[in-house]
């Protein structure tokens, strides 16, 4: 224990990360093995189900125990459940990969990080048949003075195996230069496309026809849809797409710190429809949607896609913004 007291706090953050998703992974085959996903609708194709809940508990109490002084913020909010079956071992192989980390990261104090956690994103397709299972994720991020700097994405519906008779996660993992890596196959390097076209990745149930006009005008294109942001966001790590983009509200930071740390880890950024990045801190002045939208990409900016943006999409966002302003201040 010592020795492993002697490597960087993040180090042994995301080795502990890597492996409370995984004990999620495994809680969210169980209970959809089961049947009993206790489904309720919690707004309009947004839904929430017992397997959120668990794997949240797991997540953030597991890593509350390691790690009493993090701040940790979930999808469900601040859950009083007493739940012991916690998860308190460290990735080795994460703990080999990430043992040399940049000099900014290497004296990190628990107190300076943030971490976002959404314990089940792509419910509704959590809910469906296994053939959308694989757009199933939990994603975990960790911030650093607002900004994203690690994170892990796993993926437990990734693989079926017929000997086992069971599915298999993937595991995605990256810190902000380092790079990212897949749990089982090394750091992962994307290679670029051959098709003289640009990618988007966009969403498949919430899409709106300013949406579509917006995305349709962007010249040279072709869109793919999917469910689940962090699924998404992972067309991009595995070559599918160019861009991942939603241009209004609709995602929160928990769906967007992970992601966004493993595309910038890879040289890439996520952005507002404006071009802005988000902050990853947790005041009452910054809110955890985000509004704007978001563009993802394996390029420095986004500049490329978002000189397409028409002006009444960008004011439908500003208009949202200050709708939501005033709501939490009636709160």
């Amino acid at each position: 224990m010592s020795s492993l007291n002697n490597l960087p706090l993040l180090t042994r953050l995301i080795a502990a990360t890597v492996q409370v998703s995984q004990k999620s992974a495994r809680i969210l085959r169980e209970i959809k093995k089961s049947g009993e996903l206790n489904v309720r609708e919690k707004g309009v194709n947004d839904y929430v189900t017992k397997a959120d809940f668990l794997s949240q508990l797991n997540i953030i109490k597991s890593l509350e125990k390691q790690f009493p002084k993090l701040r940790i913020y979930g999808e469900e909010g601040e859950l009083k459940d007493n739940y012991t079956d916690l998860e308190l071992s460290l990735n080795e192989t994460v703990l080999k990969e990430a043992k040399n980390l940049p000099d900014i990261y290497q004296n990190l104090q628990e107190e300076d990080l943030l971490v976002w956690v959404d314990p089940l994103d792509g419910t509704k397709e959590y809910t469906m048949g296994y053939d959308v299972a694989q757009e199933v994720t939990v994603l975990i991020g960790v911030a650093y003075k607002g900004r994203p700097i690690a994170g892990v994405v796993n993926q437990p519906f990734y693989q079926f195996d017929k000997e086992s008779d069971s599915y298999l996660s993937r595991v995605l993992w990256g810190i902000v230069g380092l790079g990212t890596f897949d749990l089982n196959n090394g750091k992962v390097n994307v290679e670029k496309s051959d098709e003289n076209i640009l990618r988007i990745v966009t969403t498949r149930s919430h899409m709106t026809d300013l949406v579509k006009k917006n995305l349709t005008q962007i010249p040279n294109s072709k869109m793919i849809h999917a469910g689940g942001a962090g699924y998404k966001a992972l067309a991009l790590v595995d070559g599918k797409a160019d861009y991942y983009i939603y241009p209004k509200d609709g995602t929160k930071r928990w769906d967007t710190c992970g992601p966004e740390a493993l595309i910038k880890a890879l040289g890439g950024c996520m952005t507002d429809i404006f071009g802005n990045e988000y902050s990853y801190e947790k005041n009452a002045e910054i809110l955890e949607e985000n509004c704007n939208g978001i563009v993802f990409s394996l390029k420095e900016d986004n500049s490329e896609v978002i000189k397409y943006f028409t002006q009444d999409i960008k004011d439908q966002v500003l208009s949202e913004v200050n709708k939501l302003k005033q709501s939490k201040l009636n709160q």
